[in-house]
């Protein structure tokens, strides 16, 4: 910014030169600069957490014969089957997951499958 900008913002050059502005204490100065260091990295966590849950853009290249209709539904873009049982018994494989009330597998896993709704 032009040298006119700088003069008008004293809290401006203060940042800059690493110092309190004037008739301003250090220690307030300090506080002040630790309050918004924390609430910055506040904002930056929030944003990251937020971001961190959504599901790929894209789906993966699905296997043929992955997740039979009759038993369960493929997963838009995570490559899971969500299967129609959802049961602990409701999979049935090495990589079968049952978690909060959900039966599912990977694509990955190739000796899953959902069984059918006794």
């Amino acid at each position: 910014p032009p040298l006119t900008t700088l003069n008008k913002a004293p809290m401006l050059q203060a940042v800059l030169r690493h110092q309190p502005p004037a008739g301003r204490s250090l220690t307030c100065w300090l506080s002040t600069s630790t309050t918004m260091q924390a609430l910055s990295l506040i904002i930056l966590a929030t944003i990251g957490v937020a971001q961190g849950g959504y599901a790929p853009k894209e789906s993966p290249k699905l296997p043929d014969g992955f997740c039979p209709k009759e038993t369960g539904t493929a997963t838009a873009t995570t490559g899971e089957c969500m299967c129609d049982w959802q049961h602990k018994d409701g999979c049935v494989g090495s990589g079968c997951q049952y978690q909060y009330g959900l039966s599912f597998y990977h694509y990955s896993c190739k000796g899953c499958k959902c069984v059918a709704k006794p």
